[in-house]
C-alpha cells in the first residue's frame, strides 16, 4: 500500500510543478493574444437585396478551401481535417451588400478554391450553391489560389449574380 501511495504522490508532485513551470513561462495565459491572420472583404449582391432568391436558405458562408473539392463528401472530409476555413456564423441574407471576416489558424496556409456558398436545403452534403468563386483572372471556372500569412490579412471581395452562378464544383 505504502508504495503504490508513494506512486500516486510522485506523479502528483510531478504533474503539478509541470503545470506551475507551463504556467510560469506563459504556456496556459489566458492574455497572450495572438495577432490576426485571415480574409476579410465584402460580398456585393448584384440587384441589391431584391435579387436574392425566394427559397430557404438554411446557411450562408465564405469558405475557403485547401484543395477544390470534387465530390460532395469531400467538404465534410476538409471541416474534419481542418483544411478548409470558413466564415464563424451564417452570414446575413437578403442585403445589398455584407461584410465578412474569415480567421486562418495556423498560417502561412494557401488556399486553391475560396467561395461564397449558400446552402438551399437540409442536406448538409449536397444542398449547397457555389454563388461566387474567387478568380483574378474573371472566369470563375479558373479558381484563383490565395496564401494567407502569418499575421497577414487578404482583402478579397466577391461579386454574386443569382441569375448567372458560377459553375459547381460537382453536380
Amino acid at each position: 500500500m505504502t508504495i503504490a501511495r508513494g506512486r500516486y504522490f510522485r506523479r502528483f508532485f510531478s504533474a503539478l510543478l509541470l503545470a506551475l513551470f507551463v504556467a510560469g513561462c506563459g504556456g496556459i495565459d489566458p492574455d497572450v493574444v495572438r495577432p490576426f491572420s485571415g480574409i476579410r472583404g465584402t460580398i456585393r449582391y448584384v440587384g441589391g437585396s431584391g435579387a436574392w432568391p425566394t427559397d430557404t436558405i438554411y446557411d450562408l458562408r465564405v469558405v475557403a478551401f485547401e484543395r477544390k473539392p470534387q465530390i460532395p463528401e469531400d467538404v465534410l472530409a476538409a471541416i474534419v481535417q481542418q483544411t478548409a476555413a470558413f466564415s464563424p456564423q451564417m452570414l446575413p441574407t437578403y442585403q445589398d451588400s455584407t461584410p465578412y471576416v474569415l480567421e486562418v489558424l495556423a498560417t502561412p496556409r494557401t488556399f486553391e478554391y475560396v467561395v461564397v456558398a449558400l446552402q438551399s436545403g437540409p442536406d448538409f452534403l449536397k444542398d449547397w450553391l457555389m454563388l461566387d468563386v474567387y478568380s483574378p483572372s474573371g472566369d470563375p471556372s479558373v479558381p484563383g489560389r490565395i496564401v494567407v500569412p502569418s499575421a497577414g490579412i487578404i482583402e478579397l471581395d466577391f461579386r454574386v449574380d443569382f441569375k448567372n452562378l458560377p459553375p459547381q464544383p460537382f453536380p
